[in-house]
């Protein structure tokens, strides 16, 4: 019987006393209603203190039980940090060897979003307790948001969002440039799913789900982008044409974010990923804005997408349809190579690591291959088959050794020529034997009737690939050579030159192609803006190397008065490089920038053949050293980091201020 005292003997001796509740004789209607929302709150209580002793339970099945006589004393000193580091070191049993197989966690699947907890979570515990999966509904109560996102941006409603949506015809034919641009579109958005939707918003706006308009203005933004790029210099509206369309940039990228926020995106749900990664691509792939914001925005993306349980190979999960498991794995390699890339860029570690990850590989299926309603998935077509998501999973192949060489670089130890060695035959091996036939250049003649996106694309693989080799040797170009060490250091800088040269006389090939008649001509934007990165940091190797050649040569060239065949080869490609950088810089002051420092660059390596000596007087290797990394206000004076290779531009912007007028 109950002893009617508060909390009573028997709630006591349960510890459950936060939910002792019973009416007393003098109780009130009054008072029965302010007991109410106790109450209404007691099963959320009664969960939580589940949750307390299904711990306890846990915790004390995890302890042996000792044998008879093998009781010892405990100990009277805390752990030393050596064995707690010991023991962090110590290797992981694999999954054959454990005890029993690794749980992969629980995914919620709701119309809101999806929700995933590991295997130790309390709600992935009580789950599996029978019968309390249903009890344990999602709180509708709005909790305050954060600011990360909804900083400065002006809040509005839905009708003034879809008050500002362009009539039709513009939409229709600014979505069409997008889905023509092979940005990011084809690995995010089934084409098939897409149109049945923009369909239906076209024929009631106002049931179509809210996240769906943000990924909607979000190709927007990407396509007003995409307009300014395309736009003829020559033509006389050239300059109002472009202020129009970075105003509609502006205003598509604002109610994009007005979307998200209205949808909350830090829940997750349908098309939030889609739309994150959208704004994502426009801002600091395309645009090169603010990469340190970009690196931050993608570990938030990153963050969200585990939350919601990409990180999880579908499989694992019965409740995720077939259509929906394959579109996840397409959406997890996009995060894990922006996720490299912007790492890559910034010099700052990447967000994703290998430990926690399992999605297998997508499939090489081209959007008509399945749909909404595939009950069984359609094998691969043949990788001799070129499909628009073949180049993301190849890209994916990549991920492998880019993130090692990304571990490397941002490692707070130099790694030992070993752990490079080891790193180089994983980026060999992928690139040998993974890498599909039509995406390898050179292996495949580069016909006529190749798609001017198949040859970029070939391109893009081949410069990730050397560009990889150039950041994996580049401290051999940064660190002074030791006596038993130079042979190896000067292999090291073959490589890094011959993957610049590499780089660098694409640039050359794809700067004919892009101009008029030539086969990239409608994409001579894709080329300009997306393979910058990569030709600068080839170009800012290649300036290092000219102006120690001496250190880079061997003996029997070194000294001598006449230039190395390396280094004339080195001085032919910067000059053409130079040639196309001044052509380019009529259109983009980034350009300009570049070409002007390389005038400078190659006017200083010009050799003194009376005296024998260089006339260099910038020394290239004091100043790299010192750039400030990305804004962080100090210089970073540390030789292992090389800021200069993770952001090229910066280095060019140190030979203007130093040597420019």
């Amino acid at each position: 019987r109950c002893d009617r005292q508060h909390p009573c003997g028997t709630c006591s001796r349960r510890a459950i006393t936060n939910s002792c509740n019973y009416a007393t004789p003098s109780s009130t209607p009054d008072a029965q209603r302010h007991v109410g929302p106790r109450q209404s709150n007691s099963l959320h209580v009664r969960i939580t203190e589940l949750e307390s002793l299904v711990v306890t339970l846990m915790e004390g099945q995890s302890l042996p039980t000792p044998p008879a006589g093998s009781f010892k004393s405990p100990r009277t000193s805390l752990p030393s940090f050596e064995d707690e580091l010991s023991e962090i070191r110590r290797p992981r049993k694999s999954q054959d060897d454990a005890e029993s197989p690794a749980d992969p966690g629980t995914l919620n699947l709701r119309e809101s979003g999806a929700s995933y907890v590991q295997s130790a979570h309390w709600e992935a515990i009580l789950t599996k307790v029978r019968g309390l999966k249903e009890d344990l509904v999602t709180d509708s109560r709005a909790l305050p948001g954060s600011h990360l996102f909804y900083g400065p941006n002006r809040h509005a409603t839905r009708d003034e969002i879809l008050a500002a949506c362009p009539p039709r015809q513009v939409v229709d034919r600014l979505m069409a440039l997008h889905f023509d641009s092979y940005i990011v579109t084809p690995y995010i958005i089934h084409s098939k799913k897409f149109l049945r939707e923009y369909e239906a918003f076209w024929e009631d706006p106002t049931a179509t789900s809210i996240s769906w308009i943000g990924l909607m203005f979000s190709l927007l933004y990407i396509a007003a982008q995409l307009q300014t790029f395309t736009i003829d210099v020559n033509d006389g509206r050239a300059e109002s044409l472009k202020a129009e369309y970075l105003a509609m940039k502006d205003a598509f990228r604002e109610k994009a974010v007005q979307c998200l926020i209205l949808a909350r995106y830090t829940m997750g749900g349908p098309y939030i990923l889609e739309t994150l990664i959208t704004i994502l691509t426009g801002e600091f792939v395309l645009l090169k804005d603010g990469v340190t914001d970009g690196w931050l925005l993608i570990g938030t993306i990153l963050q969200l997408a585990t939350r919601m349980g990409l990180h999880r190979d579908p499989d694992h999960f019965p409740g995720i349809s077939p259509f929906e498991a394959e579109m996840r794995r397409r959406m997890w390699i996009v995060i894990l190579q922006l996720d490299i890339s912007l790492s890559l860029e910034t010099g700052l570690p990447r967000n994703a690591t290998n430990t926690h990850i399992d999605p297998k590989e997508p499939r090489n299926l081209r959007d008509c291959d399945f749909d909404e309603d595939t009950a069984e998935m359609p094998p691969s077509r043949p990788e001799t088959e070129w499909t628009p998501v073949l180049a993301l999973i190849t890209r994916g192949r990549l991920i492998s050794p880019l993130g090692m060489i990304c571990d490397i670089n941002t490692d707070v130890s130099p790694p030992s020529y070993d752990e490079v060695t080891k790193v180089e035959n994983v980026l060999e091996g992928v690139r040998n034997r993974a890498i599909p036939p039509v995406l390898r250049w050179g292996t495949t003649p580069h016909s006529i009737t190749d798609s001017p996106n198949l040859l970029i694309q070939r391109v893009s693989v081949e410069t990730t690939y050397h560009k990889a080799r150039i950041l994996l040797y580049r401290r051999s170009l940064v660190i002074g050579q030791s006596l038993h060490s130079q042979e190896r250091d000067r292999d090291s800088v073959r490589i890094c030159l011959d993957s610049a040269l590499k780089i660098v006389s694409f640039q050359e090939m794809l700067h004919e192609e892009s101009q008029p008649f030539g086969r990239l001509c409608q994409l001579r934007w894709k080329v300009t803006h997306i393979l910058n990165q990569d030709v600068l940091l080839a170009t800012s190797v290649l300036c290092l190397y000219l102006q120690d050649v001496d250190k880079y040569e061997s003996t029997q060239t070194a000294g001598q008065k006449t230039r190395s065949p390396r280094a004339e080869e080195v001085r032919k490609q910067l000059t053409i490089s130079h040639t196309i950088w001044l052509q380019r810089s009529t259109g983009s002051a980034e350009a300009g920038k570049v070409a002007k420092a390389l005038s400078i660059v190659l006017g200083n390596t010009n050799p003194s053949i009376e005296n024998g000596n260089s006339p260099l007087s910038y020394d290239f290797m004091t100043e790299i050293d010192a750039i400030p990394v990305n804004g962080f206000g100090a210089p970073f004076n540390n030789h292992y980091f090389a800021s200069g290779f993770y952001s090229p531009l910066s280095f060019f912007d140190n030979v203007l201020e130093t040597r420019g007028t």
